[in-house]
């Protein structure tokens, strides 16, 4: 039912060429609360309808100049405006205007003498048409901004059907993890399951969401190219108007980085605390073995050099110093080299270490550095140690033979970086090899002190070399990362803080 209210927002223009009956009608219609634009032929209803784009036409047939019909044909064509309601008077009946009312467009027709009940009946007609065109905008707009807030949201964004089918996905969803909306509309999110998350937290998730309820966690899972990501995840039912479960719509963020940056700062305080009991231990062990060597020594005095005794003391005397030097590597792991440190440029350092550890073998180096690096604040000798022990660790991932890329720039780190460094500018340096690689379950515990990804107990590094590494690097108020893919090779990163100065020139090579 039509009420005042609802026609108090309709404007209607009217066309008549008879002042008699505009007179009429112009009273009636404005007392049922329409707005009234008023014209006497065609051209002129062409001319107000371009100017006030009325909601109704409501035009006699017969008028000078141009008919109701060409008016209206012109409204629909010329101006484009299929949605315009066009009610059409006339004294003519004939089955051809009637036909020719049907082409144009025309949406009602009201014979004359005009019943103003029948006219009234059919402006309602099309002030309903006019309410549900205006409700379907609305619709559309809402729809089309929420798709807009949905499609920049910074979270993914999916929706499912209750069987878990995919429906929609956001463009975060595909930046993330490298699927088209095509991809995987129509599909499981099994599709993006690492299989590293425990089945029974997939077993709460469904009776939760089941239940009616929203269910709030953290998934692991793994994007198009098989690389791993985790996401803080929210999933809640939509409910339908008769309270039953319709769909499905998850809101993740990408915690990926987060989740490193909280490693790192855990193997840091995980680090330290073993670095305060190595250090303690060494220094213990330091005595000892001064000792111990002291009296190795005063035997030896005691005993013919070419004696089994004075042999074994040799043999003592030896392994004592090869101690000696593990602790050393103990100390330096709990000091990482705080001493001895000046404004040094790493071109130079960098370039020795890898030519004395890759030197002779099919290793190729290439270094790519920016032609002048900002100067850290380092010791030498330790930093020396850390480079080393990384080309070493790159030769043994590549046996047979492949390629160093040695790259070096300056950089600044802000907050938004999400590193555990304190703003400003830095030194970056990257080392990268294209050997074995590491698997994913080992990354987490490269840098603590003994883990090995090689045979137990070898010797070559003692287990304290990346351990050191980290150390030497962390005390230098700088990070180290690693990333590695198995077969894919491994990156270390290196930030060291950088002082402002510029070092000296920097050469790029490739080794042939």
């Amino acid at each position: 039912m039509i009420n005042n209210q609802d026609r108090a927002g309709i404007s209607i223009l009217y066309i008549e060429d008879d002042h008699t009956t505009q007179k009429l009608l112009s009273p009636m219609l404005k007392a049922q609360g329409y707005t009234l634009i008023l014209g006497e032929n065609g051209v002129r209803g062409l001319e107000l309808f371009r100017e006030h784009l009325p909601d109704i036409v409501l035009t006699d047939l017969k008028m000078p100049l141009m008919n109701g019909l060409e008016m209206s044909r012109a409204i629909r064509v010329g101006m484009e405006a299929p949605e315009a309601q066009i009610i059409v008077m006339t004294a003519f009946s004939d089955t051809e205007y009637l036909l020719d009312a049907i082409d144009v467009g025309v949406n009602q027709y009201v014979l004359k003498p005009i019943d103003f009940a029948k006219l009234q009946a059919a402006i309602d007609h099309c002030v309903k048409t006019i309410q549900m065109q205006r409700c379907l905008r609305k619709q559309a707009e809402r729809i089309h901004m929420l798709t807009n807030a949905l499609e920049q949201s910074p979270s993914m964004v999916m929706v499912t059907d209750i069987q878990g089918t995919i429906e929609y996905v956001n463009t975060r969803f595909s930046e993330t993890t490298g699927f088209t909306s095509e991809e995987v509309i129509g599909k499981n999110p099994r599709i993006i399951k690492s299989g590293n998350t425990p089945d029974t937290v997939y077993s709460d998730l469904w009776s939760t969401i089941l239940a009616g309820k929203e269910w709030h966690g953290v998934l692991e899972n793994r994007s198009k190219n098989n690389t791993g990501f985790w996401e803080d995840i929210r999933i809640s039912p939509l409910v339908s108007s008769d309270g039953s479960i319709s769909k499905f719509i998850s809101s993740a963020r990408d915690i990926t980085e987060q989740r490193k940056l909280e490693a790192e700062v855990l193997q840091i305080r995980k680090l330290e605390g073993i670095a305060l009991l190595a250090g303690g231990m060494a220094h213990d062990f330091n005595n000892l073995l001064q000792v111990i060597l002291g009296y190795i020594a005063l035997a030896k005095q005691d005993t013919e050099p070419d004696s089994k005794a004075h042999k074994m003391l040799d043999l003592a005397e030896h392994n004592s110093w090869k101690a000696s030097e593990l602790s050393q590597r103990l100390l330096t792991f709990a000091s990482g080299g705080n001493s001895g440190r000046q404004s040094s440029s790493l071109c130079e350092i960098i370039t020795t270490c890898a030519d004395n550890v890759l030197n002779g073998t099919e290793i190729k180096k290439e270094f790519y550095f920016d032609s002048v690096l900002p100067e850290v604040v380092i010791n030498a000798e330790q930093m020396q140690k850390v480079f080393s022990h990384l080309f070493s660790n790159a030769l043994e991932a590549m046996p047979d033979n492949g390629i160093i890329k040695v790259s070096g720039c300056a950089c600044s780190i802000s907050k938004e970086k999400g590193l555990p460094l304190k703003p400003g500018k830095y030194l970056h340096i990257s080392i990268h090899d294209n050997g074995k690689g590491i698997a994913q379950e080992d990354l987490v515990r490269i840098f603590d002190p003994y883990f090995t990804t090689k045979e137990t107990w070898n010797q070559k590094g003692l287990g304290l070399g990346l351990a050191i590494c980290h150390s030497v690097i962390r005390n230098h108020d700088g990070i180290i990362l690693v990333e590695s893919k198995p077969e894919e090779g491994t990156t270390f990163d290196i930030y060291l803080p950088a002082t402002g100065r510029s070092g000296a020139s920097c050469k790029n090579k490739k080794a042939p």
